[in-house]
């Protein structure tokens, strides 16, 4: 059948007739996946969790039969799914420590492009006519320090999708961003990232179906209007890196379809009715905000929070004892929060979920024992000065841990002896530990080993 198929006479296109013979191999799910893959430029790098927040925004995740499955954990096997048919590449976890990413070969973004067909367009200042038929936008080498959206772009009504983060240039004018606001009412993704406008338009509220909102990147914007609070779909709202920004609105607990914050504010602490309210929270992503001192209270109500990352706070010194309420929480990062110091951690009842656990950027660590790591699978430790070894907790994790990472150690001398006792071990990375010299004679036992690297 394959060898008889007339794909391989096909000349109407540039794309490769293995390569599309794979693609109409696929599920229509996982079709229309890869397609709407097209909205990223060729060649940059895709933060994972994004792409699939995007899927479930744009309608793309199916329910299945399992209710009780969550849409992203769907969009995570759809993911895994077309990684192991070889369209995704180049998968790196926690490489930058703050996520995992990935890359489409660009033979991959031709066949995203051209199963996309007409529903998506990049714009340009070259391009003059916009088909009708286009639902999803993403603006490249066209002047948005004016005021004018294309001409042949305004009278359409059902796009879903408009993003100005090719190329690391949003939007320079608030007037231009209203304009949008104002003529696409059934957007439901709006990335307006990497922008420098002074304020996002209060008729932002008056996008009800509006499910993603990326406003970060801006090192002007200093505050979110009040009537972002009306945006009820909204399920993903990204206001990191915005070094400007006061703080989040008072009743953002409105937001009762929230599922994914991303946050850079001035704020010293976050009032618990700001974060506390937020029931359907999956993850909190918490960047470098340099004032913050103390996390919320209100961190207790956030039962189906399963990410919890805080990076970049330097004035943070304790976590609040609401911590232990955590008991759905999976992956924990704490990075670059130099006053910091992880010492009672049998008292933080979370962690018995915890499978991904990435530490970094901390004067110091203390190594208790700790009994309540037993489901950890993955491990990084990074930019550790006083880590000499693995801490002692880690030998809880033993039948369960599958990667570990340990980078910018420069006092890390020695693996433990009990380093053979990790019989799960798949994946050992050491980079950039200048003091150790050799690996434990005990390495012949880690018999599930596939990848060894040290460098540096």
């Amino acid at each position: 059948m394959v060898k008889n198929h007339d794909m391989w006479n096909s000349n109407h296109d540039k794309i490769s007739p293995a390569l599309r013979l794979s693609y109409e191999q696929l599920p229509s799910n996982l079709k229309v996946c890869l397609a709407y893959c097209s909205i990223f430029p060729k060649g940059c790098v895709i933060e994972i969790d994004k792409l699939i927040q995007l899927w479930v925004a744009e309608g793309l995740i199916s329910q299945a039969s399992n209710e009780s499955e969550d849409l992203e954990d769907i969009g995570t096997r759809y993911f895994q799914e077309l990684l192991s048919k070889s369209f995704f590449q180049d998968v790196e976890e926690y490489r930058s420590i703050f996520t995992s990413i990935c890359r489409l070969h660009d033979l991959v973004h031709d066949l995203a492009l051209s199963a996309a067909g007409f529903e998506f367009c990049l714009v340009t200042s070259h391009i003059q006519n916009i088909s009708d038929e286009v639902r999803h936008v993403a603006f490249s080498d066209y002047d948005l320090s004016g005021k004018e959206l294309p001409a042949s772009l305004l009278n359409n009504q059902a796009l879903r999708t408009i993003s100005f983060s090719i190329g690391g240039i949003g939007p320079m004018s608030t007037l231009y961003v209203e304009n949008c606001i104002a003529r696409f009412v059934q957007l439901k993704v709006l990335d307006i990232s990497d922008s420098c406008f002074d304020e996002l338009p209060s008729s932002v509220g008056e996008l009800k179906y509006l499910r993603y909102l990326d406003v970060s990147a801006n090192g002007s914007i200093k505050e979110l209007p009040n009537s972002i609070n009306k945006l009820l779909s909204l399920q993903t709202l990204r206001v990191s890196h915005c070094a400007q920004l006061e703080g989040l609105p008072k009743d953002i607990g409105n937001l009762i379809s929230l599922k994914h914050l991303y946050i850079t504010a001035k704020q010293a602490c976050f009032p618990d009715k700001a974060i506390g309210c937020l029931s359907s929270l999956r993850s909190l992503f918490i960047y470098s905000c340099n004032n913050l001192v103390s996390l919320s209270e209100g961190l207790q109500h956030l039962t189906s929070l399963r990410t919890l990352a805080i990076i970049g706070c330097p004035r943070l010194t304790f976590f609040p004892s609401a911590m232990k309420h955590l008991t759905a929480l999976e992956n924990l990062l704490i990075v670059d929060c130099e006053e910091l110091t992880l010492l009672e951690w049998q008292d933080i009842e979370g962690l018995r979920m915890l499978r991904s656990l990435v530490i970094g950027g901390l004067r110091e660590m203390e190594s208790k024992d700790v009994q309540c790591l037993g489901s950890l699978q993955m491990l990084v430790l990074a930019g550790l000065p006083q880590l000499a070894t693995l801490p002692r907790w880690l030998e809880g994790a033993s039948s369960t841990l599958q990667y570990l990472r340990v980078e910018r150690c420069l006092n890390f001398a020695a693996l433990p002896k009990w380093l053979e006792n990790l019989t799960s071990l798949e994946k050992l990375e050491i980079s950039k530990c200048s003091t150790l010299f050799s690996l434990p004679e005990g390495m012949s036992c880690l018999t599930n080993m596939k990848v060894l690297r040290i460098d540096n």
